[in-house]
């Protein structure tokens, strides 16, 4: 399954896995997803999705996106433009035909920057030389490709407000029909109020003690969806300020979509404001806490600062936090 016939697709994380199969669903193309071997959740998503997939879908591991079936394709998808894996792969070569599904909001910046109006570097973080100057060739290249017609994005973001026309692109709203008509058992039980967790303090955007005395506030009763990247030590603090800390190995896109009891999901702004909004079952709110000023850290620069701003307040009915 290796042929031009065939798409071949590289992600790095469950919400790239999911988006990538919502693609090719849509499309119908045959479609062969590698995933990036020992990233947190990724193996365990791929084998819950596994029974359920299209036929015309196959997973398989990689260690690298310099795998050949991936680098000498093409017609490839990606779920993060801006990593240095894809990076190296298409500094390297032509870009093809490129379709690229969501990785959270970054996907609002991938347009900005193929629409022309922001460098090629990823949203909210200060890159090495070496990345700075491969993002220069791969944004020329991407926004050629654009240009030619050759690139499709795949997002959730395609009405939002801030998405930017970009010339030539395809844009394609991914309304999740794929996940929504799974008839799948919940993996795990969770009760009417769950707490979202969020990457923001172990990536170093927010202060970590803001971010704990946010999430201990919601007391007792409620549960904590821990982000995949967050510590067992501070999921153990959680825990001990009286808050359920549920762990399914799983991306809350299919925890929550499957959950039958949940009425609210609470959060800081972030790109799983908007894939949730597309699946969660009917009548669900999601509650988006605006980041106050003071809780940025020095690395989270005016862009990124400004586009999770923007999430919160027009993604969901956003709730203040001082």
């Amino acid at each position: 399954m290796t042929s031009d016939a065939v798409r071949v697709g590289w992600v790095e994380s469950p919400l790239q896995l999911i988006n990538a199969v919502e693609a090719a669903a849509e499309s119908g193309e045959r479609t062969l997803v590698l995933l990036r071997r020992g990233v947190a959740q990724l193996s365990d998503t791929a084998a819950w999705l596994s029974p359920l997939l299209p036929a015309s879908v196959t997973l398989e591991e990689a260690a690298a996106a310099t795998d050949p079936r991936f680098a000498r394709s093409r017609r490839r998808l990606v779920g993060d433009a801006f990593s240095g894996q894809v990076r190296a792969v298409l500094a390297a070569g032509a870009v093809g035909d490129l379709v690229v599904v969501d990785d959270g909001s970054a996907a609002l910046h991938l347009a900005a920057v193929l629409a022309g109006s922001h460098a090629f570097s990823r949203m909210g973080q200060r890159e090495p030389m070496r990345q700075r100057m491969l993002g220069r060739v791969v944004g020329s290249r991407l926004r050629a490709a654009a240009r030619a017609g050759q690139v499709t994005l795949m997002t959730a973001y395609a009405d939002h407000p801030a998405m930017p026309a970009v010339p030539g692109a395809r844009i394609v709203a991914n309304r999740y029909p794929w996940l929504r008509s799974l008839s799948a058992e919940a993996p795990v039980s969770l009760p009417r109020v769950v707490v979202l967790g969020s990457a923001l303090a172990v990536d170093g955007y927010i202060d970590p003690e803001a971010y704990e005395r946010w999430v201990v506030a919601h007391g007792a009763g409620a549960a904590y969806l821990p982000h995949r990247r967050e510590p067992q030590d501070w999921l153990a603090r959680v825990s001990a300020a009286g808050l359920d800390v549920v762990q399914p190995g799983l991306p809350a896109e299919i925890v929550l979509g499957t959950a039958p009891d949940v009425a609210e999901v609470r959060s800081l702004p972030s790109s799983t404001g908007a894939t949730l909004a597309q699946v969660l079952p009917d009548g669900v709110r999601m509650s988006v806490t605006a980041v106050p000023d003071h809780w940025w850290t020095d690395r989270a620069d005016a862009p990124f600062r400004s586009t999770l701003t923007y999430l919160a307040h027009a993604d969901h009915e956003p709730t203040e936090e001082s």
